[in-house]
């Protein structure tokens, strides 16, 4: 993976430990998860506290001639997003067929699994049993029951797995959204729903 320069620390870290953010047509820096917009954009360490340093010291301002509207309500801002991503990658590979739900059909299909997402509040020893009995490569308990089970069109759901056979890309992507989720929110504290 490419890497890019942090402009708070100086370190060239890969794309996926960074935040990239461009002045955007009110002057301010916006956010560009998909790393699409068009621009000067500079880049900083994915997590709360560097954001609010890079603030601070009016470092955007500097780099893209824009800084941040409100550095706390965008950083919950960002944490959002991030999860609202998260969520909907998910969703398509859910519909992809990569995602099968509920602890008694993972434990049926036990075969072929790369990951396994479990709610926070889900049993441990279940978890365990599952991670054991799919033999994953990673885990994930960041997203809620009720997340989960939107995703399936349920209430709640507290296990699904991830295949990575039929869409190997898409699993990758599944995981790198939970992987950078994850960073942000245990970095800056911020669990926004």
């Amino acid at each position: 993976m490419a890497e890019r320069t942090c402009i708070l620390s100086g370190k060239s870290l890969p794309r996926d430990r960074l935040i990239r953010f461009v002045a955007g047509p009110e002057g301010h820096a916006v956010v560009d998860l998909a790393e699409k917009l068009p621009g000067r954009g500079a880049w900083i360490e994915l997590s709360a506290d560097s954001l609010r340093r890079a603030d601070h010291r009016k470092l955007l301002n500097r780099r893209i001639g824009a800084g941040f509207q409100d550095a706390e309500s965008d950083i919950a801002q960002i944490a959002g997003m991030l999860r609202s991503r998260a969520i909907a990658t998910a969703g398509m590979a859910r519909r992809a067929g990569c995602l099968v739900g509920g602890s008694g059909k993972l434990a049926a299909e036990a075969n072929g699994f790369v990951g396994l997402l479990a709610a926070p509040d889900a049993s441990e020893r279940e978890f365990r049993r599952l991670s054991s009995r799919l033999a994953v490569d990673w885990t994930s308990r960041s997203l809620a029951a009720e997340e989960l089970g939107r995703i399936f069109g349920r209430d709640s759901l507290a296990f699904v797995g991830l295949r990575a056979g039929r869409a190997p890309k898409l699993a990758e992507t599944l995981r790198l959204e939970l992987t950078r989720m994850e960073a942000f929110s245990v970095s800056s504290a911020c669990q926004a729903r």
